[in-house]
């Protein structure tokens, strides 16, 4: 078996590419990959990673910088420079690490799984798995379980919202009597909402395109929902503000943020963009009293958390490494024509 995997994720110094690629649907990569006549392959686009995943006979040849170079021509941006480039045994590895939560941004958090079998799934209805992707990938989320049933890297995890709303309630110092404004209804959303709740902000607006959505996010956490074209007005009124919109461009930009700022009476306004592409425009970190934290800022929280986890992520990496020499070893029994058998109690369902 052949694989590769090119990626790029949250450790990047320089997150254009990763913005780039959030803007192109994996439904499209997938297309494009089928017309090419790349026999297997997968896409996971997060709000802070995008990977792709190709496979085929040990005998194929399957060129990482071919792939980086159809992916330029869908995002219309250089990617070449800061792509991560695994081939088979060190991409299985990374793999089942992304599904244990072992590559998040923060470590042990369990969203990134459901991801990943999300991304899974799409590859399935676009008909780009065969035989070796199907169970790569469906060990990689039987892996995932495992590591999070065995080992304790998950305990006292966060997920980007919960570390957002840390770093308002560092910036504040308490988050009640604050009000909020989350932009967006999605999953990121919806734990931003949950976590802000809980610290018991005043007040919690929700704004999204779809007005239904942001009505029912809303209403789950005792908030209250404004209809998209609003939403500008709501920022004379917030102390923080979390977006998540999965919006192609920025919804917050120079031009909609100064004016409201000028009509908040000298109060401090803390944004923080987890949104990738940005929701956030750049130029609004320039507006006096307007504080802008992005995905890279969290990651002086993320490393606090991690001081004392060690144990835990070393015990998940043990975990991680063994199976991945198991499929290593089932794929290369491929060409042989005498498959090996993974133990029969384990199941990626």
């Amino acid at each position: 078996m052949k694989l590769v995997s090119l990626s790029w994720s949250h450790r990047a110094r320089v997150s254009a590419a990763r913005e780039a690629l959030a803007g192109v649907p994996v439904e499209r990569v997938l297309r494009e990959l089928k017309a090419r006549g790349f026999p297997e392959a997968a896409a996971l686009s997060t709000c802070n990673r995008f990977e792709l995943y190709a496979a085929g006979p040990a005998n194929q040849e399957l060129a990482a910088e071919k792939l980086v170079a159809m992916l330029e021509d869908l995002a219309g941006h250089p990617l070449g420079e800061h792509a991560e480039i695994r081939e088979d045994a060190a991409a299985v590895a990374h793999l089942f690490s992304v599904a244990s939560g072992l590559d998040s941004l923060v470590i042990g958090e369990t969203e990134i799984l459901g991801q990943v079998k999300t991304g899974y799934e799409s590859a399935k209805a676009a008909g780009m798995t065969g035989k070796r992707l199907n169970v790569l990938f469906q060990r990689a989320l039987f892996v995932g379980k495992k590591v999070r049933t065995e080992t304790s890297v998950a305990n006292g995890s966060a997920s980007v919202p919960s570390v957002a709303v840390q770093l308002a309630e560092t910036i504040f110092g308490r988050l009640e009597g604050k009000s909020a404004l989350i932009l967006g209804a999605g999953a990121m959303a919806e734990l931003a909402a949950k976590h802000l709740a809980a610290r018991g902000v005043s007040k919690l607006t929700v704004a999204n395109r779809t007005w239904e959505r942001a009505y029912q996010l809303a209403a789950r956490y005792q908030g209250e929902a404004v209809r998209w074209e609003d939403f500008p007005a709501e920022l004379e009124r917030a102390d923080v503000v979390i977006a998540s919109t999965g919006a192609p461009s920025a919804v917050l930009t120079h031009a909609i943020v100064e004016p409201a700022v000028r009509r908040r009476g000298g109060r401090s306004l803390f944004m923080i963009d987890i949104a990738m592409p940005r929701d956030i425009e750049e130029a609004v970190h320039a507006i006096d009293g307007v504080y802008l934290y992005r995905l890279e800022d969290l990651e002086a929280i993320v490393a606090k958390n991690m001081a004392s986890r060690a144990e835990a992520v070393a015990a998940a990496r043990r975990v991680v490494d063994a199976k991945a020499a198991e499929f290593v070893a089932w794929a290369s029994s491929l060409s042989t024509g005498r498959e090996l058998s993974f133990r029969h109690s384990e199941t990626a369902s």
